[in-house]
């Protein structure tokens, strides 16, 4: 169990994300305790750093960019943060993480189409640094990011 994360904390963050309209105090009211306590849990878990922020979950599908690939960036030596603010610069890119093995950044690339995906591609390619790219489509998602079968887990509870 994480440091200083308890059975409480980890119920409030069930609930946080079952139910993230639901507020403070009907959180309580669920977990039988008093309104200051969950609060004082969850300013706890921002502190811990537990939270990665508060906005809303965007499908980017849903506005058009029904294309999704995961592109790996072979680079030249001594590059990294150059690329990685090239990248940032181009909004198709929704993540890019480091990597080891044979690329050196993966990158969530979402598109209108694939010829839309192709032009990103060139894009990325255009950034000083970038030797060449590797670019697995996605054909359907499988299981979407998830963090519920980790905090069940935490707590011992199965399935």
């Amino acid at each position: 169990m994480p440091q200083h994360a308890d059975d409480l904390d980890l119920r409030i963050l069930l609930l946080c994300l079952e139910q993230p309209r639901a507020g403070v105090r009907e959180y309580a009211r669920q977990l039988q305790v008093a309104r200051g306590t969950v609060q004082a849990r969850l300013e706890k878990l921002t502190r811990m750093g537990v939270f990665g922020g508060w906005q809303p979950v965007i499908e980017p599908a849903r506005l058009g960019y029904d294309s999704k690939a995961f592109v790996r960036l072979s680079l030249a030596q001594g590059v990294l943060d150059e690329v990685t603010e090239g990248l940032r610069a181009i909004p198709e890119v929704t993540e890019a993480d480091s990597t080891t093995g044979d690329s050196d950044i993966l990158c969530t690339v979402v598109s209108r189409g694939p010829q839309y995906l192709e032009e990103i591609i060139q894009r990325i390619l255009s950034i000083p640094g970038v030797r060449r790219t590797q670019t697995e489509t996605v054909l359907r998602q499988r299981i979407p990011p998830r963090v519920h079968p980790l905090l069940r887990s935490l707590r011992g509870e199965s399935g």
